[in-house]
């Protein structure tokens, strides 16, 4: 061998640093939930990610301001006497109108921030952390909640503001600020409530595309089967109170107005009762299923 193919033992150089303790700042648990809430936030919305994560979120957010556009866009093209024969529905019916983008990014993000931290297990690396089971599902749901928000509450803002400038808004402080909190109270109900199905239903598989398959397909058999019963048999009208995509929006119209109802013929402690009744089993699914969930660490 050639002086020039023999490695120069003069160029490797170690580098003795000793035992270094961590001089960051020790944010705790509060700290590790605030990790967990913004990472499942960018994982949900594909940032960082690729393209591909990236197309259903945007495209579902995007759908639920498009009427709201076209709305405002009317107001200022048309006047606001064609724009408000238009836009009659209003803010209650607006969530009955973007619905199914609700259902669709439920469906989406879900399944998203759940089932890969268990297929991966991710989820037992989550728990080596000052966090415990409660902690991660805290971080999650509020997660979860934040992100439909943007596609159930914000939207019906945007519409209030659209409104407003086209001269269609409420008039006066206290009118603005009655609709504002009418609007933030239907946009929780319909956050939280697809939050508990969306969880739920994805405590009961790893698998991401059975989840979100579940989802959609509880959501619209349950109001195929309400529908049913109650127009082809003699079941009284509060089973359809059970359609659980229109209990949200009937709970929603209510807050607004009594009179403004998906469900005719049932009343609203019914329609409340159920809405309570749904969310509360949801909630033990997810707590039971962690609570047995075996997790190795």
């Amino acid at each position: 061998m050639t002086s020039e193919m023999q490695p120069n033992a003069g160029s490797a150089q170690i580098y003795d640093r000793g035992y270094r303790p961590y001089d960051g700042d020790r944010t705790g648990v509060s700290g590790a939930v605030k990790s967990v809430f913004r990472a499942s936030i960018e994982r949900a919305l594909g940032l960082r990610r690729k393209f591909r994560f990236k197309i259903v979120p945007v495209l579902t957010i995007v759908i639920a301001y498009i009427p709201a556009l076209i709305f405002m866009g009317l107001g200022v093209l048309f006047g606001s006497e064609v724009a408000g024969d238009v836009g009659a529905a209003e803010y209650a019916d607006y969530f009955g109108l973007i619905s199914i983008a609700v259902v669709l990014f439920t469906a989406f993000v879900g399944p998203e921030l759940l089932c890969p931290d268990r297929q991966s297990g991710l989820f037992g690396m989550y728990l080596a952390s000052p966090l415990n089971k409660w902690n991660y599902l805290a971080a999650k749901v509020g997660a979860l909640t934040l992100l439909l928000s943007l596609v159930s509450l914000f939207p019906v803002l945007f519409l209030l503001i659209g409104y407003s400038f086209t001269g269609q808004g409420p008039d006066g402080f206290g009118e603005v600020a009655k609709t504002v909190g009418q609007i933030i109270a239907a946009g929780l109900v319909v956050s939280i409530f697809y939050t508990l199905i969306g969880m739920a239903i994805s405590t009961l598989t790893k698998r991401q595309g059975f989840a979100s398959a579940g989802i959609v397909m509880v959501l619209i058999a349950s109001g195929v089967f309400a529908g049913i019963l109650t127009e082809a048999t003699n079941a009284p009208d509060w089973v359809r109170a059970f359609d659980l995509i229109s209990l949200p929006t009937d709970i929603a119209g209510r807050i607004f107005d009594e009179q403004i109802v998906q469900f005719e013929n049932v009343s609203t402690s019914m329609s409340v009762a159920t809405l309570f009744g749904v969310m509360a089993l949801c909630a033990a699914i997810i707590v039971g299923g962690y609570q047995r969930m075996e997790v190795t660490k």
